[in-house]
């Protein structure tokens, strides 16, 4: 049997297992609203995990082993400035969004945001959150599409168009298949393959570079006097500006993605919830930095990648044993389709709980049968959508992050802390925090700061002005 044959039966044994984690799901079913949530039932492992293994993206695979690769040391700031807003998020908002989502009976972020307030503004609020978030989760997980690409043709030869494809629509079907319950069962597949391919990359890396060090010592020397620095000629403006920003953007990412905040709420308790704190923040460090840190000693032992954010499946296939290589590719696999699994699960949540509902003032329910195909259709058109969106992984996944947080991250605080608003105010809010971001964009500050933080800044800014030049709601 060929190295690339046995390779392929680790990756398609773990691909079997997942599938057969997503019928698991189907079928402990149960035809009921709490269904959407798996009857609120998590506990902290299923939480955290879950949430980390959504939380990683195909980003982590393919752009921070890029990022590494290309830039050195100073992208190992990136985890640890999003570790900073890790640790404020976690001490302050998923027991809160819990405990709000048992209080308002509320499954989605939209409905977190509008439950309880009446009137056209809160109609209008509720259809303006769904469409920032099929709009903006549509080309994040288009980001995990191309990631996918660059994993399949990069393995088995296989045409752009192909590997785009087969990837997207394998994801597609299981977890149209799934559901809600499906993605918290396959994620917590995924992660354990995702240590254990963490684990592996990492030390084969270290190893092949220690086997010639002299070697890789000149091919680090080459990539510049700046690689191995944190932040090569900086000042402690930009260094700053680089920190909180990111910063931020990590608090913006869990406050305003719905395949997140949905295993917060899906918790059994706000203590069960709040007690995932280091289960989630472990993992995703664990695994960002391992990445990137293998893109950095990447640059030593393969110098010349044409395209860096191959670099992981290109190692192994062509220096490691068929067993080692196939343990990446389900990898690899499992890191991109946990994302794209918990995004188009909420996407589909979203269209049907809030914006049919918003639209027709009512709630829409449909059956798994018809939840199914439209979680199918969803991905289809995210599937086309990767063949217009420019840019690369990286610069796709991070935009589409920065512009959810900027808007939503801001009501989301307003109403976890029970601060004065209404709806009027967190639709201005919303809305302000987005223009804030383009604008901050549009004029080339970005690289300064990310934009999700003036986005949030702006947002809670127009949220006391309206809510206080407006009489109390009774």
């Amino acid at each position: 049997m060929s190295h690339l044959n046995l390779a392929s039966l680790v990756f398609f044994a773990t691909l079997a297992l997942t599938f057969g984690a997503a019928m698991l799901a189907r079928f402990r079913a149960k035809p009921s609203a709490e269904e959407d949530l798996a009857g609120r039932s998590l506990n902290r492992w299923l939480i955290g995990l879950s949430a980390g293994t959504t939380g990683n993206s195909g980003f982590i695979v393919t752009g921070a082993v890029g990022l590494g690769y290309a830039g050195g040391a100073h992208w190992l700031m990136l985890p640890l400035s999003w570790l900073l807003g890790d640790l404020v998020y976690w001490s302050f908002f998923p027991d809160r969004l819990n405990r709000l989502a048992r209080e308002t009976g509320a499954a989605t972020l939209s409905e977190v945001l509008t439950r309880g307030l009446q009137g056209r503004a809160a109609k209008v609020l509720s259809v303006a959150v769904s469409l920032v978030l099929i709009v903006f989760l549509s080309m994040y997980i288009s980001a995990q599409w191309l990631a996918g690409e660059k994993f399949l043709s990069g393995i088995f030869d296989l045409s752009p168009l192909t590997a785009l494809i087969v990837f997207s629509l394998t994801i597609v079907a299981y977890s149209s298949l799934g559901g809600f319950r499906g993605s918290i069962y396959t994620d917590v597949v995924q992660a354990f393959v995702r240590i254990v391919g963490t684990a592996v990359a990492l030390g084969a890396v270290i190893w092949f570079a220690l086997r010639e060090p002299s070697v890789f010592a000149a091919n680090i020397e080459a990539a510049g006097p700046g690689f191995l620095s944190a932040f090569p000629d900086a000042t402690w403006l930009s260094v700053l500006g680089f920190v909180a920003g990111y910063a931020c953007a990590a608090v913006g990412f869990g406050l305003g993605q719905p395949q997140i905040v949905t295993r917060y709420l899906a918790g059994a308790s706000p203590e069960e919830t709040k007690a995932a704190r280091w289960i989630y923040i472990g993992f995703l460090q664990l695994t960002w930095i391992a990445m990137t840190l293998f893109g950095i000693i990447l640059r030593g032992v393969m110098p010349g990648i044409e395209d860096p954010e191959t670099g992981l499946s290109l190692f192994f296939v062509t220096h490691m044993g068929a067993i080692l290589t196939g343990i990446i590719f389900a990898d690899v696999f499992a890191t991109i389709a946990s994302t794209s699994n918990g995004i188009l699960v909420s996407i589909a949540q979203t269209l049907r709980r809030d914006l049919l509902a918003g639209l027709f003032g009512t709630q829409r329910n449909f059956s798994l049968l018809a939840m199914t195909a439209l979680t199918f259709l969803i991905g289809v058109g995210t599937i086309a959508l990767s063949f217009v969106l420019p840019g690369n992984v990286f610069s796709i996944a991070i935009d589409a992050v920065s512009k959810i947080g900027a808007g939503l991250a801001g009501p989301v605080m307003v109403r976890a802390f029970h601060w004065r608003h209404n709806a009027l105010s967190l639709l201005l809010a919303l809305t302000a925090g987005i223009a804030a971001a383009f604008v901050w964009s549009a004029l080339g500050y970005g690289g300064v700061m990310n934009e999700a933080g003036i986005g949030i800044a702006v947002s809670l800014g127009v949220n006391w002005i309206v809510a206080r030049a407006m009489p109390p709601p009774p």
